[in-house]
């Protein structure tokens, strides 16, 4: 028998399923978002924070017993949830790429900021990184030479 750990993290929780190699990765990830949707509904706002240990054990230990039982009586239900995200985010990424292919079909060029070789885009940044660089080092030494000049001029009486 092979067990699975599956787990998830937020900000101040950390989420996790042990689960036999068999129930797959579906039905142990929706129970963590089950839970976790459930326990920010009733914990969030810095309830959570403030609990003792083992001090919701009485209080949401029934509730994850619901939600683990839940997920394994509808693994069907679960699974056409999952295929439909799974769905919903191929037909984002879709939808995007029609609209990278749309913009670059305008004529507008994005080459650095959608360049595939991120090389590109670092090497781009550091050259106009140090030209502003040299430019404001520039402004400050042409100051500071106006300045010289105006006291010379000033100390010995000007261009006469």
């Amino acid at each position: 028998m092979i067990l699975k750990f599956n787990y998830y993290c937020s900000t101040c929780v950390a989420y996790c399923v042990v689960a036999v190699d068999s129930v797959g990765t579906q039905i142990p990830m929706a129970l963590l978002e089950r839970v976790k949707e459930d326990f920010n509904k009733r914990y969030g706002g810095g309830k959570a924070d403030i609990a003792q240990a083992n001090s919701l054990n009485e209080e949401f230990g029934p509730k994850l017993k619901e939600h683990m039982q839940y997920c394994m009586d509808h693994p069907d239900e679960i699974s056409k949830l999952a295929k439909m995200k799974s769905q919903q985010s191929s037909e984002a990424k879709d939808a995007l790429m029609k609209k990278i292919d749309e913009i670059l079909s305008r004529g507008i060029s994005c080459s650095f900021s959608c360049s595939s070789e991120p090389q590109v885009f670092i090497r781009y940044r550091r050259k106009k990184m140090w030209f502003q660089n040299m430019k404001m080092k520039l402004i400050v030494l042409a100051i500071i030479i106006a300045l010289i000049l105006f006291i010379i001029l000033s100390v010995c009486g000007g261009f006469n």
